[in-house]
């Protein structure tokens, strides 16, 4: 009967709770790309083809708003994260701008790349009321673009974060990986301008997910590491 009351009145770890959302959005945002890459994308059609390849889009549109579903879900999977970030960064700088800046930024970033799969499902709806499908070949370039947006709000997420790692001093290693990040997403966001600034958007946004996944499970690993570095102070 104690070993009852006391699991039922056992406090919620949030905050871990929390932190698991970090590891499964970065592991759901690599495995969807992946799927994306094997499963959906190739029944594109050829590159540089604008009918073929729409008319290729338009005859595998339940795959495309299958993926794009998929994607979305897993995009936003990062707001369960933020509470995490918030507690951890309040706690190493109290006056709560890092962790304010974080969380608006992540907000964002939750929201940017994920809704170009919204914006394709309405290119692909516009393709079956009849439009001209080329349309669709077009529509390809709101996902690089989305991505080189939400570069920018990566910027400021990362960014609050690794100052506050820094500050702890504990994992230089992750520091040392969130620079390169900031460094390759802020050349990412040219992509807008330029297509050949793509493959560093790309490689960023792999860099990004697998980061977020090292830093949760750094977190999880050693929860109250943060408080123990107050303590000392």
């Amino acid at each position: 009967m104690t070993a009852l009351t006391t699991a039922r009145t056992a406090p919620l770890d949030a905050v871990r709770l929390s932190t698991r959302f970090g590891v499964a959005f970065g592991v759901c945002q690599i495995a969807t790309m992946i799927a994306m890459s094997i499963f959906v994308l190739p029944h594109g059609g050829p590159p540089g083809l604008d009918y073929e390849r729409g008319r290729a889009v338009h005859d595998a549109a339940d795959l495309y708003r299958a993926g794009n579903y998929v994607f979305m879900v897993s995009g936003v999977l990062l707001l369960g994260f933020l509470g995490a970030v918030s507690t951890r960064l309040r706690r190493i700088e109290t006056s709560g701008t890092l962790a304010t800046v974080a969380v608006a930024a992540g907000a964002v970033l939750a929201f940017v790349w994920p809704f170009a799969g919204v914006l394709h499902d309405v290119a692909l709806d516009t393709g079956d009321s009849g439009a001209d499908l080329r349309i669709l070949a077009a529509w390809d370039s709101v996902a690089p673009y989305s991505l080189a947006f939400s570069a920018l709000p990566r910027l400021f997420f990362v960014g609050a974060l690794v100052l506050a790692l820094r500050h702890v001093g504990t994992t230089p290693w992750l520091v040392r990986a969130g620079n390169v990040i900031l460094v390759l997403s802020a050349a990412g966001t040219a992509t807008v301008v330029s297509g050949a600034m793509f493959p560093l958007l790309a490689l960023s946004t792999l860099g990004f997910e697998l980061w977020i996944v090292a830093l949760a499970v750094t977190w999880l690993r050693e929860p109250t590491r943060t408080g123990a570095v107050e303590a000392r102070r």
